[in-house]
């Protein structure tokens, strides 16, 4: 099990839900899917698993921790 939650950029959480997925990268395409769905793609959020382990972040200033600069 999963959680992705989502803030404006002063800290207001914008969404807070449960994602069911089996790994990780089932995680993430549903959280993509719920961000696109929301319109809240462009936003911080975080995807973490039920354990704390954390899987995607994108921060306030709009880097990931996943992704590299090009």
């Amino acid at each position: 099990m999963y959680h992705i939650t989502v803030y404006d950029n002063e800290g207001k959480k914008l969404l807070d839900e449960p994602i069911k997925a089996a790994d990780d990268q089932t995680a993430k395409a549903k959280g993509h899917e719920l961000l696109q769905e929301k319109e809240y793609a462009s936003y911080p959020f975080r995807i973490l698993h039920t354990s704390g382990r954390l899987v995607e972040f994108l921060s306030h200033k709009g880097k990931s921790a996943k992704s590299t600069s090009a």
